[in-house]
């Protein structure tokens, strides 16, 4: 019995290790946004705005527990989402699955900034103002075909928004607003 509680108190203290390890290779080596989700309206809006469609393949960069995903899949579109953080990437797709979503919506555990745009129509984007600039710059480096790029409550600093309601932001790639 001792030896079960010492096994089960190391096992804990690994799992918490490897969390804080993880939370410190996350936000401090590899910095991007925290995890901050989307509201239901933010949402709502942003696959209004651009707007989404069984036609479209929806990107989310950084897509977190993966609602924006499944409110794409939803509407028919094809969803990818890319996520470094393993645990909610494991949320995603458990929701995604529950959600009966998995011929349309995927999740990638994998850094969006190594991510593939080729088949993006839509890109959705809810990160920090001090990441906007150098997405931007990677966004005109790797897109050649015409994608609309929506973004929650941070615009492009250099760009002009061609529509925008409240805090979301539509932009069209590639942009010749650029400064």
């Amino acid at each position: 019995m001792l030896f079960l509680l010492y096994f089960s108190l190391i096992f804990l203290l690994a799992l918490c290790f490897l969390f804080i390890a993880y939370q410190f290779y996350a936000n401090v080596l590899q910095p991007g946004a925290i995890y901050f989700p989307s509201t239901p309206v933010a949402i709502k809006q942003m696959l209004k705005l651009a707007p989404v469609s069984p036609k479209d393949t929806l990107v989310d960069l950084g897509s977190g527990d993966g609602r924006i995903l499944i409110a794409a899949a939803r509407r028919g579109a094809k969803a990818i989402g890319y996520e470094i953080n393993p645990f909610l990437v494991w949320k995603s797709r458990r929701q995604i699955r529950q959600s009966q979503l998995e011929k349309l919506a995927k999740v990638y555990w994998k850094s969006f900034w190594k991510a593939d745009f080729h088949q993006a129509t839509i890109i959705t984007i809810y990160l920090f103002p001090h990441l906007m600039n150098r997405l931007q710059r990677l966004l005109e480096k790797k897109v050649n075909h015409h994608l609309r790029v929506v973004t929650n409550d941070y615009p492009f600093p250099q760009l002009t928004p061609s529509k925008h309601h409240r805090q979301v932001y539509l932009y069209y790639f590639p942009n010749s607003n650029s400064h």
